[in-house]
């Protein structure tokens, strides 16, 4: 059998709660179950170390080190023209969100879009859907984004954009905010490896994933923030004027 390999394509700086779903794939594998120490039973379910690859992408080459914004430098494997991440090398590929109001270079869009081309799974985090998007790949797409950044509608009016946690259009997996990457990435893992592994590392994570709808609409939240920004004005008003006195 074929390994199956990950590409995590980094667009610094990226946020580390955006890149932390990527542990649920490493789980799998016999080294992570063995550390742990499980019954035999579920140690047979673990993926062999050689049968699953995660490699970080970047255009800055092998050996750089990516800046988070959490300051924290991520070593990055290969540069984008490495052969070991060549189109039809990777099965999967996951984009971590990048500042959401940047635009990728152009080097990293033609990566997205060749791979995709060639068939890849394209899962985004987060602000990763605007790589996919200056990427040209959501055009007819069902997809979602954070939620009440209208910028992501406004740049990519051909995508159709879902209020959802996640979703799935074919190849195309997206998550809304940072913390839906685990729900996408659990959903995802149900999805490929069917049966009881990822339910066993979903329990061994404390990872309970939730649906895919929200549970308020975008009214609902729109309204929470205006009472909160109410709250906070209200809140510096009278800080200031305890101040004066």
């Amino acid at each position: 059998m074929s390994p199956t390999i990950i590409g995590v394509l980094i667009v610094s700086p990226i946020q580390l709660l955006d890149l932390s779903p990527i542990d649920l794939f490493a789980m799998m594998t016999r080294s992570y179950f063995e550390a742990c120490r499980p019954p035999q039973p579920l140690l047979d379910l673990s993926i062999p170390d050689k049968d699953l690859k995660i490699i970080y992408v970047s255009s800055s080459g092998p050996n750089t080190v990516a800046q988070t914004t959490a300051n924290v430098g991520i070593t990055i494997n290969v540069g984008l023209d490495d052969p070991a991440v060549a189109p039809r090398k990777l099965d999967i590929l996951l984009i971590p969100g990048p500042p959401p109001f940047s635009k990728p270079d152009e080097k990293s869009l033609e990566f997205v879009r060749r791979h995709v081309n060639a068939g890849v799974d394209l899962l985004t985090v987060c602000s990763g859907i605007l790589v996919a998007g200056y990427a040209g790949v959501l055009d007819g797409k069902h997809c979602t984004c954070p939620r009440g950044i209208d910028h992501f509608q406004k740049e990519f009016p051909k995508a159709l954009f879902k209020d959802k946690r996640w979703v799935r259009d074919g190849r195309l997996w997206t998550s809304g905010g940072i913390s839906n990457g685990l729900d996408l990435i659990a959903a995802y893992i149900k999805y490929r490896w069917p049966g009881p592994l990822p339910d066993t590392v979903l329990k061994m994570a404390d990872v309970e994933p939730r649906g895919q709808d929200y549970g308020t609409n975008m009214a609902g939240m729109r309204a929470w923030w205006a009472w909160h920004l109410l709250k906070v004005w209200i809140g510096g008003l009278v800080g200031r004027n305890k101040k004066s006195d």
